[in-house]
């Protein structure tokens, strides 16, 4: 895998785990109401909890995982065609 190619596969698992949170916080229960002598509101779960969040710890893994190897070999690597200049900073005299 070349670096680019990891970091947009790095991309596509920070928007799935996004994808997940989001699932998890927001859409994950279905609500139903009944009235009777008192309001009795009744949240049961859209999704298997446990299950999801075992996908969103395992995408978190992948997504450090994969940062540490692109930190490991950008650490290895020689950028190619590129000669520092110093004097692009510039100097005020």
């Amino acid at each position: 895998m070349t670096i680019d190619e990891g970091l947009r596969w790095g991309k596509s698992l920070k928007t799935r785990h996004s994808e997940l949170v989001s699932l998890r916080n927001e859409n994950s229960k279905e609500s139903s109401r009944y009235f009777g002598d008192r309001e009795v509101k009744v949240d049961k779960p859209t999704y298997d909890v446990k299950g999801l969040d075992k996908l969103i710890n395992g995408v978190a893994k992948e997504v450090r995982k994969l940062d540490e190897a692109i930190k490991l070999t950008n650490t290895k690597t020689d950028i190619v065609d590129y000669t520092k200049n110093e004097e692009a900073l510039g100097e005020l005299v």
